[in-house]
């Protein structure tokens, strides 16, 4: 039995086959653990169960399939199986089970503890297992690396000190700077510390990227509501209406038949708008924007009175 780290069993993966047949995988860091068993169910087809949801069906497992190869047996929430499994009769039964098959995956989304991989149970699976992989976090080392990497990527820049706000503002987990960076990156100007503020804040009851549609469906309350939230939040006027400013010329952009690089359903949300609203009105708004954000410039007005006051555009 070997022991390897979950990125190397991802960068294995790239050679489009499996290098392990079974395997018992666990560790703190889910996100990866779920980026495993994806990278596995498109290379091979899986069967997957839940430990503590109807273990029978575990039982009822037969490796056969109508339509070619037999899929891999996948087992996840492995760490309830002492629970799940308290007569020895039972847990003989699952033991003979794996010993019949020739490739199965178990899986616990935490990490196993020492204890819990000593106890009779799992000292006899890991006789049966090949390997054991183990996600473990990356250090704050190498999330500073993986969230550069992958700005570069899209060619664009982001200074050490916005990388810092990212991760003090979001932390190290990955599902959750995955869906932030997201953010950022559709953000098409340039990442301060304010917008990214603004940005990273919002993701809670309001999405600041939303904020665009109830101002152009006309739904006044709406917009209200949820520019309050984002007030309330944190979010820096000057940032909101720049975001509106962006978003306004990718939908004139798409109007005159011009590629925007936008993700599909973002994309047709704008081509609804497109259906309710005329190119020469979301001119007009654009307009209202910049005459806005010169007037809270130029001390003429506050922030929150020129964003409140956009909904009257019309």
């Amino acid at each position: 039995m070997k022991t390897v780290k979950v990125q190397e069993a991802l960068k294995q993966l790239k050679s489009g086959r499996l290098l392990f047949k079974k395997v018992l995988i666990h560790g703190e860091e889910s996100y990866l653990t779920e980026q495993l068993l994806k990278r596995i169910s498109e290379l091979k087809s899986i069967e997957k169960f839940y430990a503590d949801e109807n273990f029978d069906k575990v039982f009822n497992f037969t490796g056969t399939s109508l339509f070619g190869s037999s899929p891999i047996l996948v087992i996840s929430n492995v760490e309830k199986l002492n629970e799940v499994l308290r007569k020895k009769a039972d847990k003989e039964r699952f033991l003979k089970l794996l010993s019949s098959l020739d490739e199965f995956i178990l899986v616990s989304m935490e990490e196993l503890d020492y204890r819990k991989l000593k106890s009779e149970l799992f000292s006899k699976i890991q006789k049966l297992v090949d390997t054991v992989v183990v996600s473990e976090r990356y250090s704050e080392k190498a999330i500073y690396s993986l969230i550069k990497k992958k700005f570069d990527s899209v060619g664009k820049k982001i200074t050490p000190e916005i990388l810092k706000l990212i991760v003090e503002t979001v932390g190290t987990d990955l599902r959750e700077l995955r869906n932030e960076t997201d953010k950022l990156i559709l953000y098409s100007g340039e990442l301060t510390p304010e917008t990214v503020k603004l940005l990273l804040f919002s993701s809670g009851k309001v999405n600041v990227f939303e904020l665009i549609f109830p101002l152009l469906d006309g739904d006044k309350r709406k917009f209200l509501r949820q520019l309050k939230t984002l007030l309330s939040s944190g979010g820096e006027p000057l940032s909101i209406i720049g975001l509106l400013q962006t978003q306004l010329r990718q939908v004139v952009s798409l109007a005159g038949g011009n590629r925007v690089k936008l993700p599909k359903d973002v994309l047709q949300k704008y081509r609804v708008i497109l259906q309710k609203r005329s190119i020469q009105e979301l001119l007009l708004l654009l307009k209202t924007l910049h005459e806005k954000e010169f007037a809270v410039k130029r001390g003429e007005v506050s922030g929150e009175d020129a964003l409140r006051s956009i909904v009257f555009f019309n």
